[in-house]
């Protein structure tokens, strides 16, 4: 009896997107107006909302989605810097 892998839903996989999407929108608008407290916020929650495939490991993954996660995870590090040193 052959086991096919699970394939993730496509319901939750485009929330996902679609959520990912809105809080890195909503992170660059408040970087226009300088608000670097709420850009952390919305970017720091758009790490949540994985855009890509959450069911393979992240060693595992596309170098490609490694990158874009941890370029996000870079600038939304830099953000708390840049929020501290603005007050």
């Amino acid at each position: 009896m052959k086991v096919e892998p699970e394939k993730p839903t496509a319901s939750f996989s485009i929330i996902n997107r679609i959520t990912y999407a809105a809080f890195l929108l909503a992170g660059i608008a408040y970087l226009v107006v300088k608000d670097f407290s709420m850009a952390v916020i919305f970017w720091g929650l758009g790490l949540v909302f994985d855009p890509f495939d959450t069911k393979k490991p992240f060693p595992q993954r596309p170098i490609y989605q490694i990158i874009w996660l941890i370029v996000h995870l870079s600038i939304t590090l830099a953000l708390v810097v840049l929020m501290f040193m603005q007050k």
